[in-house]
């Protein structure tokens, strides 16, 4: 009886493993797929870096969050690009960016990226705007990097840097902290999860389609990204309220109410601490209002943007 069990657990061990396995994705593939007349690469830091720049104006640089791609700011560049220049980043192991050999993904690797990248499309001033991770990598740099100075505004949108520890984690950010999956990570289809995500992430399931779910999957799947994700996972950083206090340009802070990740009380922390700073909570959104209700957020950017002209 035993052997029959036996063999039918491998049974269904091999079933679930069949139904889970995927290969990564060929960059080529990827390429073909979600590159467009704004993409450009550029070798930075060792890194084969994927950015799109578009628009002429005021140069705008949009940095997204951990498991996301510059694709997530597709619907502002829409709009910003008619008056400013975007330049949206594939920041290492997200979308087409190569992941570093040394996997390393400190908050102080990400500004060290974008000071490569200002340097070399050689930006003097430039509007600075991030969502989740790339929001904290957006505050840290408008607080210590060498260049701060050329950020002339700030945008965060559901920024991380403070956490409530008494929540609970996310499961795919709870399932970062495996290491048989942390070794197998490379070869299991994750889309089951991107889905389970992105409606944590969205407050309007209606808004989580094939379509996104496949974009996101697609994009995590890039050899090396799923890694990626699990390395970023593990090595979050808490920022410093002293950090905050340092930040010496007008910032607007957008938050989603319904936010499940990062909760809008943890706003406060951010009120309290940058000197020139405001806030807009949208009513029924997530955590990423840019994808969520674009219109109505990049409305309030535009605005930001153009006050004190």
């Amino acid at each position: 009886m035993k052997k029959y069990l036996f063999l039918a657990f491998l049974v269904l061990l091999g079933a679930a493993f069949f139904y889970m396995y995927q290969k990564p994705i060929p960059l080529e593939k990827l390429k073909e797929k979600y590159t467009d007349e704004y993409s450009q690469f550029v070798n930075l830091n060792g890194l084969d870096v994927h950015y799109k720049k578009k628009g002429s104006g005021m140069p705008v640089i949009l940095i997204h969050g951990t498991s996301s791609s510059l694709h997530t700011w597709e619907q502002w560049e829409n709009e910003l690009s008619k008056k400013y220049t975007t330049y949206s980043i594939d920041m290492q192991g997200g979308g087409l960016t190569s992941p570093p050999a040394d996997n390393v993904y400190s908050i102080a690797s990400y500004l060290a990226l974008i000071d490569a990248f200002v340097t070399e499309m050689k930006l003097d001033s430039f509007y600075l705007v991030g969502n989740s991770l790339g929001g904290h990598t957006a505050w840290a740099y408008a607080a210590n990097s060498p260049l701060a100075s050329k950020v002339k505004k700030l945008v965060l949108v559901d920024p991380s840097g403070f956490f409530d520890k008494k929540r609970e984690k996310p499961l795919v950010f709870q399932m970062a902290q495996f290491d048989f999956l942390m070794n197998n990570i490379e070869h299991i289809n994750t889309q089951p999860f991107v889905s389970k995500s992105l409606k944590e992430v969205f407050y309007n399931d209606e808004l989580v389609t094939d379509a996104l779910i496949e974009r996101y999957s697609d994009l995590g799947s890039r050899e090396g990204n799923r890694m990626a994700f699990f390395q970023k996972v593990r090595q979050i950083e808490e920022g410093s309220e002293e950090d905050l206090q340092k930040i010496a340009c007008p910032t607007l802070i957008q938050w989603g109410k319904e936010d499940v990740w990062i909760p809008v009380y943890l706003s406060e922390i951010f009120m309290e601490n940058i000197p020139q700073a405001q806030l807009i909570v949208y009513e029924a959104c997530g955590h990423v209002p840019m994808e969520e209700i674009p219109a109505e957020s990049v409305a309030d950017v535009i605005k930001f943007f153009e006050e004190g002209k």
